[in-house]
């Protein structure tokens, strides 16, 4: 090889080797800013909060009751006025009136005054019933599902003790000697729990804050005494539990979006690191290579002087 083309040969390895260093200063850039990348997700995983699971134990109130003619009243809230008194919210349970449907066969007779002499199949007394007795119930209505408030007469059977009502509508439509179907309700109780706020009650309390006695003016001006009992706060445990079922779920996306993007920068530093070896592996060539030439070219110049010595 010649001068000339020996010296074109290590002007171009020369430009390589270059290119080879821009390329792996490049490499290490993008390492390095894939190094601050996982910095930063480190720190977002050190900074979630781990959510800890509610306690039943810090989940408990008291409870506050209190009897009155046989009727026990739970204490909700109470608030103090400015007078002293307090705004107490209670809830109870008490009955309520449903009407319910008890339809039979039998015969219906109108006298044309107003009255009806009314029948069952399975009974040996006739009952009169006289319109002009007649009363709304909105019990009745509800059994009905009446848009409009109705009006019902009754009798009471004796066989069975139990009073049962018509409705005037239904009984002016009959004919003046029906025998059928007989549309016939009876009222029933059934427990209903009602929630009231009573205003200008007296509370007095034990030496640990404790309700003692509680004075109800709507009922009594008496005071009764208060029982507290420590029962657990079920909803707001459940509450508690939710937050916490909901705050785990957003906990563990998070770190697993954390490592899903932690994996995805590994893998590219790892083919980043790679091609950085390549890189190496090739600037070691070029640099064996250039070594080489840098002799030639030496050996050539010595001889090249000498000649001209």
């Amino acid at each position: 090889m010649g001068l000339a083309a020996t010296q074109a040969r290590y002007l171009g390895l020369t430009a390589r080797k270059t290119n080879v260093e821009f390329e792996g200063q490049q490499v290490n850039q993008q390492r390095t800013a894939l190094a601050n990348h996982s910095a930063n997700l480190y720190n977002q995983l050190y900074a979630l909060k781990v959510p800890t699971p509610p306690s039943v134990t810090d989940y408990y109130t008291t409870e506050y009751n209190y009897s009155i003619a046989g009727t026990s009243y739970k204490i909700e809230d109470y608030n103090k006025e400015d007078d002293g008194t307090y705004t107490i919210k209670v809830s109870y349970t008490d009955y309520k009136d449903v009407g319910s449907k008890s339809f039979v066969t039998g015969s219906l007779r109108s006298n044309g005054d107003g009255t009806y002499w009314v029948q069952t199949n399975s009974s040996t007394e006739s009952y009169l019933l006289d319109t002009a007795t007649a009363e709304e119930n909105s019990a009745l209505d509800l059994a009905q599902k009446r848009e409009t408030p109705g009006k019902y007469v009754s009798y009471k059977d004796t066989e069975n003790n139990m009073t049962y009502y018509f409705d005037t509508e239904w009984l002016e439509a009959q004919d003046a000697d029906y025998q059928g179907t007989l549309n016939r309700y009876y009222i029933s109780k059934e427990l209903d729990s009602k929630e009231e706020t009573r205003k200008n009650c007296q509370l007095s309390f034990d030496q640990n804050g404790y309700i003692e006695t509680v004075v109800d003016p709507s009922i009594t001006e008496t005071p009764v005494t208060c029982t507290a009992s420590t029962v657990q706060d079920t909803d707001s445990y459940n509450k508690a539990m939710n937050d916490y079922t909901h705050d785990k779920a957003v906990y563990e996306k998070s770190i697993a979006d954390i490592n899903s993007q932690t994996e995805q920068i590994q893998a590219q530093d790892r083919s980043l690191e790679l091609r950085l070896r390549q890189l190496d592996t090739e600037q070691q060539a070029l640099m064996t290579e250039m070594d080489s030439l840098k002799s030639v070219l030496d050996k050539n110049i010595e001889k090249v002087f000498k000649v001209f010595a």
